[in-house]
């Protein structure tokens, strides 16, 4: 089996200070706050930029890996939920967390951090 995305390449930001307007709408902001082995990460879709919350235009899902394992996902609708979702996991120091989020229109996009 391929590594290759199904839903195709995955987007990420190299540089946020030279990002478009359109990067950064769609880019996932994650923000981690760590108590002992229990981190509350938020995910934020829209937090640079305000991304369209549209029937035809939104946020189709968003995924949370650690260490590259998938450890939970969100399904939303057009307008009624909104691209901004909190999790408390169990993770060691120093694990590296990806956020990745599908817009129905532009694909997959993600970022990185550790924690």
């Amino acid at each position: 089996m391929s590594d290759a995305p199904i839903l195709g390449p995955v987007n990420h930001i190299v540089d946020l200070d030279a990002a478009s307007d359109f990067e950064r709408k769609h880019t996932p902001f994650i923000s981690a706050e760590r108590d002992g082995d229990s981190v509350r990460v938020t995910i934020v879709v829209g937090h640079y930029v305000s991304h369209p919350n549209q029937p035809d235009h939104f946020i189709q899902w968003i995924e949370l890996y650690a260490d590259g394992a998938p450890i939970v996902r969100v399904d939303l609708a057009p307008v009624a939920a909104s691209p901004d979702v909190s999790f408390v996991v169990s993770v060691p120091s120093g694990t590296t967390l990806r956020a990745v989020e599908y817009c129905n229109l532009h694909g997959l996009w993600a970022a990185e951090i550790s924690v």
